[in-house]
Formats: C-alpha cells, structure tokens, sequence
C-alpha cells in the first residue's frame, strides 16, 4: 500500500513497492528497475550482433595486422585457405602448393604467433601449420573436431561434436589432457576464445539464440557472461555482422577504407544488402501477471482510474483488465477455457464475466466496475518473437472522486445520471490533475543532474551557454551547476580557472602582467610626505629590467630632445604598470589530447570569460620537466649523476664547450644539483 500523510487515495504496482504478484508466467524483469517485459525462449541469450565483433565466428581468424584475416572456406565443392592482409579487398590462396586440396571438410581456424590451426570434421583430425600454410607441423586425430582456439602461451584448445570436453594440446600437438570445465549446455559451439588473462570463452547456439560462457583456468564449470565482460576482455576486430550468406567488415577510413565490405564464405565479394544479419533473441510471444487482491481499506470502494507507464513499440500489445469484489476470499469462479487463446495461462480468481478490459492500446482509463473493496489487475503481454511492450508502473487510484461534488444536489437525484455525469467529468476532471502535476513537477525540469541529456541544451538556453559538441553529458551538468558561481567570477583569474577546471579537467596559472612584469627602479623609500605612495618596485641586478623614465615619456631637464615622447595624461610614475595593463599570461598543463583543436577551444574559452578590454596570452605547456614557472628543462631530460670530469688532452672536459665542473671533493660528490651548485637559465656555476 502507498503511505500518505491522510488516507490512502491510490496504490502503485512497480518494482520499488512490488507488483502483488499472485500468478507471473513468461515474464521478466519483475525484480529490475527497466519493467516487466516478455521472457526469452532462452534465458540468457544475447544479441549475436554484439558478440560478433569480439568473437568471429569459427571459420574467420583475426591477425597480427589491422585488416589481416585468415578464412577457410567449406566444402563442398572445394576447400582452401584464404588469407587477407592490408585491408586490401581480395582473399588470396594460403595452403600447400603441393597439395590442391589439403583438406575434406574444415570448419573452424585459429591463428597464433607464427602458426595456424585448421579444424577438418572430414578427415577427424586438426592440423597444425606454419603461419603462411606452407609446412605442415603435426596432424592430431580428433573425432568431429569443432571450434579451436590458440592461447596465448601457444596452447591449443579444441572442441569436438562427440565429447562434451575441451581437449588441451601442447604448440606442437602433444596431448595435455582435457579442461576442468566441460561444455556448459546442450547447444552447438559456435566460437571459442582465450583472452590475455588466459580466460576461456565460449558462444553457444540453442534454439535459434546465443550464449556467452566463460571460465577462469582452474574453473570447474563456465559461467554465464555479460556482453560488458566480453568488451573489456577483447579489441573490436572490425567484424560487423555474419550469418549464413556471409559477412562484413567495418572498415573505416583509418583501416584503408571508407565503405562496408562484405564477403561469401568463400571469399567472393557480396554487397551489404545481401548479408541477412542473424535474429535477435526470441522471446516468448505471450506473457500474463495476475495480481492479488489489491485492498483499499474502503467498504463499498469505488474504483476511479488505472495509469500505466508502458512502453509498446510495434509487434507487442498490452491489453488490461480489472474486476472488484467485495469479498476475497469467495471460492474461485474462473474458467481457462472460456478464452481459447490463453487457456494454458491462469484465469484468475474472478468469473470470466467479472473483468472489464480496457481500450485497446490504452494506458489510462476510468475503471468501470461495480463498488468493493477488492480489486484484481490483469496484464496480458503479447509480441511477435522480438519485439515487447515494457511496463514500468501502474498507478490506480480511489475512491472515485470528480467535480460533481461542487454541482447541485439535482445531478444526483438518478443513479443512473450521478453515474454518468460521474464518468464524464472525469475526462475532464483528469486532463486537469495532468496539468497539475506538470507544474508540480516543473521545477524538476531546471535540476541538471535529474533530466535527460537531451534536454540539456534547452537548459543551457536558460543560462546562455553555449555547450561544446565535444562535452559530455557529465561535462554539461557540472557546468550548468556551476552557471551562478561562474556568473559570480566572470572576468576574474578564478572564473577563468573555475571554467578551465569544468571544461578540461586543468588548472591553469593566470599572471597579471602589469603587477607581475620584470620591471624594477632604483629608488628610496616613500618618504611620509609624499602626496602618492611610490610605485616603483625594488630592484635586483640580474633579476629585472630597469624602467627607465627619461625614454618613456618627456621630463623637463631630464630627457633629451627627440629621445621621449610627449604625454600628456597619465602619473609618469605609473609607466612601468601601464607598459602590461590590461594584459595578462595563462599558463596551462598539457590539455587531454594536446591537439590543435583542444588548444584552440582553450583560446575560445579564455576570450569568451575574459573582460572585453583585456588582452590574454596563452601557454600551453607540453610533457617535459617543468621547473618553477619560468624554466623548461629540455627534451628527454634525465637528473642523473655525471662522469667525473677530467682536464687535460686525455681527459673528457673541454672548458667553453658546455662543461661541468665539480668542486672539491670532499666539498660535493655527484653531479649538477638544482639550488646547490647550478642554477637552471643563467649560465653556468663552477663550484
């Protein structure tokens, strides 16, 4: 029951409060926060589309290289083995010259290191090859052998139609034995796999669906897999699709080409559109739930409405039912047979005459039954093999409550007419408490972390922002809830680091020039008399430029004529800050990528959150050492300790020729040292 500060005016069937389950049959998602859908025909099975990219099938072997493949064709009428390499579109012959055709009835290759393995269900044996097919290595007899696999230490994994093991084989065929895990179902092994953690994976075909499995070394049993497993533990191979007719690879233009390219299984060309790609998961085409009596606390309880939150694409129906009692636990009136089309599924505990059904396709309705307490729910899923409706929510509410309270008492006088007038203000009465909970929930809608990222965009209009193509979802809300503080810092050295940390994860170092610049003067202290504090900044020989007054402006019996210009605004004692006013130097670490691009959406950011009257210089730093702000230590630079230095004809120092020399000894023993005997910049230090 949902809980309310007053009494209960509705009851919710999800997976949070439970469904009130008093019968479920074909169906899934119960427990799961996506809804209730269609059951598979075989629980577990996946979309062969997204497992064919990691997993090609049997006859099909992935390379060294990006476009290298290794195929070998069925029979009849001839086998070979084909080879493809620099995505060059034709297969070319990879067997034996000496042998026209080596073998009877392949059906499985592996490749690995310098070698090739060919299952060959004909001759019930797998031969070992070297890797361009021309020599081969050892013959191992194997009855009905299947799918193989190489490992990475070189080891061979075979299957076979008539044991349900997995034969081990040393690189050169010697036996090993059999794996602890044997085949975990009763399908046909369509792939298997070892990863770089020697993991075993194997595909499965059962009635028409596919199965993930896989087992660590040591593992008595496999255990179903997740296709998100199955991406972390193997590379795109740049397989699309294959089926019966053939198969197709996505081959960009970083693989050499810009287009599809689909091939037979003998390795003739065939467009894309002939490649019919293999069916998804079948899922059972008919699924019933029948709830329990749902209680309302209310004698006599007029049912009101029941809003489902559903999704029903195409091929699926959801049809709904209804029927209120009085009493619950009345003897079962209920007769399967009364509806041939689901008579194998529970009728329920109400008579057949008892339920009314909803509109057709309907997910919101006004409930047409007479008053009790009890209601019962009946939902009834139907699909045509891959396609199911999805319901997330029911939502009934009672007792029946409509705007005919606030008419006269004239609109009651008939049963028959406060039941109709009843009904039909509901229509009304219903589209009004939508609106309701619209605006309720309309502040929802300005929350970045709640909505959906396509409505991020439509918020930032809110705020003017303009979102980068190239950020993410995330990006975007972290931005979006940092808009009032960046608003607050706009302009400022901490908005342009706050909006450089949102964006690309950097911090930057911002210096104003005008107060950071390397001018000094050579003056006294401000003595107390002064009309203006003395602006000059003491001066270190060899640490700043001096600013020198008589070049920067005119001054009476100081600067010569034609050597100065005339100003005439402006506190002459504030040249050395006006020659960097309203300039200042961004400092960044390397950016994610260090591209181009990345560096220019950095200037773009700078200049859109900087002041209009201001001029930025920006600095991208790149992977090398950086010491203190002002110095870049080299390319490929390593502190390391040094030679001894020797002087003389036959030593290994020449002096001018950026030597180093140490001092004593028994004063410093080693190499350069930053801060003790070097300094990075300026020059050389002999100590």
């Amino acid at each position: 029951m949902s809980c309310t500060p007053g009494k209960p005016n509705f009851r919710l069937l999800d997976v949070n409060v439970g469904w009130s389950v008093g019968s479920a049959n074909n169906l899934a998602g119960l427990n799961s926060d996506s809804g209730m859908y269609l059951a598979q025909v075989v629980p577990g099975a996946l979309d062969p589309n997204q497992i064919l990219p990691y997993l090609p099938p049997a006859r099909l072997a992935h390379g060294c290289g990006e476009c290298e493949w290794y195929l070998v064709t069925p029979s009849p009428p001839e086998s070979f083995l084909l080879h493809r390499g620099d995505c060059h579109w034709r297969w070319q012959h990879l067997h034996d010259p000496c042998l026209r055709h080596p073998f009877q009835d392949p059906v499985a290759i592996a490749v690995w290191s310098d070698r090739l393995a060919v299952a060959d269900r004909g001759a019930n044996a797998v031969q070992i090859r070297s890797r361009d097919g021309a020599r081969l290595l050892a013959t191992i007899p194997v009855a009905l052998p299947g799918p193989l696999a190489l490992a990475p230490d070189g080891e061979l994994l075979v299957t076979s139609a008539a044991s349900p093991a997995i034969a081990r084989f040393g690189p050169g065929g010697q036996w090993r034995g059999s794996l602890a895990a044997p085949l975990p179902a009763s399908g046909a092994v369509l792939a298997i796999a070892v990863d770089s953690g020697n993991k075993i994976w194997l595909v499965e075909e059962l009635n028409g669906s596919w199965t993930l499995w896989s087992a660590a070394p040591g593992d008595a049993q496999f255990q179903p897999a997740a296709i998100a497993d199955l991406e972390k533990a193997f590379s795109p191979t740049g397989l699309v699709t294959a089926s019966a007719e053939g198969f197709c690879f996505d081959q960009n233009a970083l693989r050499g080409l810009d287009v599809e390219t689909c091939f037979s299984w003998y390795g003739r060309p065939l467009s894309q559109a002939a490649i019919v790609p293999p069916p998804l998961p079948q899922l059972q085409t008919q699924g019933q739930l029948l709830t329990t009596a749902l209680d309302s606390g209310i004698p006599r309880c007029q049912w009101h409405r029941v809003r489902i939150d559903a999704d029903i694409p195409k091929g699926a129906t959801l049809s709904v039912a209804v029927a209120s009692t009085e009493d619950p636990t009345a003897a079962s009136q209920s007769d399967p047979s009364r509806d041939p089309a689901w008579k194998s599924f529970p009728a329920g505990v109400p008579h057949f005459s008892d339920w009314t059904s909803a509109p057709p396709g309907s997910t919101d309705f006004l409930i047409d039954q007479p008053a009790g307490r009890y209601l019962y729910i009946r939902l009834r899923l139907t699909g045509d093999g891959t396609a199911t409706p999805v319901v997330r929510r029911l939502r009934i509410d009672f007792p029946r409550v409509t705007s005919l309270e606030r008419l006269p008492d004239v609109y009651r006088e008939s049963p028959k007419a406060e039941d109709f007038t009843e009904r039909f203000l509901s229509l009304f009465d219903s589209g009004i408490a939508d609106l309701d909970t619209l605006i309720q929930r309309y502040p929802a809608l300005l929350d970045p972390s709640g909505v959906p990222g396509q409505l991020l965009p439509w918020l930032a209009g809110f705020f003017r922002i303009g979102l980068d193509a190239t950020w993410t979802d995330d990006q975007r809300r972290q931005i979006l809830a940092s808009a009032p503080q960046l608003y607050r810092l706009r302009g400022t050295a901490a908005g342009l680091q706050l909006a450089a940390q949102l964006v690309f994860g950097v911090t930057l170092s911002i210096q104003e020039l005008s107060s950071a610049g390397p001018w000094g003067s050579i003056a006294p202290d401000r003595r107390p008399s002064d009309p203006l504090p003395l602006l000059g900044r003491p001066a270190r020989l060899g640490s700043v430029r001096l600013f020198g007054r008589t070049r920067s402006r005119f001054y009476l019996n100081s600067s010569p004529l034609g050597a100065a210009p005339l100003r005439s605004y402006g506190n002459p004692d504030q040249d050395p800050f006006a020659a960097g006013a309203f300039r200042f130097r961004v400092l960044s670490p390397p950016l994610p990528g260090n591209s181009p691009q990345q560096i220019q959406r950095l200037n773009n950011l700078i200049a859109a959150q900087s002041p209009a009257h201001t001029v930025a210089s920006v600095r991208v730093g790149g992977t090398g050492f950086l010491v203190g702000e002002w110095s870049a230590v080299g390319v490929d630079t390593a502190f390391v300790r040094l030679a001894v230095p020797v002087l003389g004809s036959a030593g290994n120092i020449r002096l001018n020729r950026m030597s180093v020399l140490w001092s004593d000894p028994y004063c410093f023993k080693g190499g350069t040292a930053l801060g003790r005997n070097s300094v990075v910049g300026r020059g050389l230090r002999v100590g």
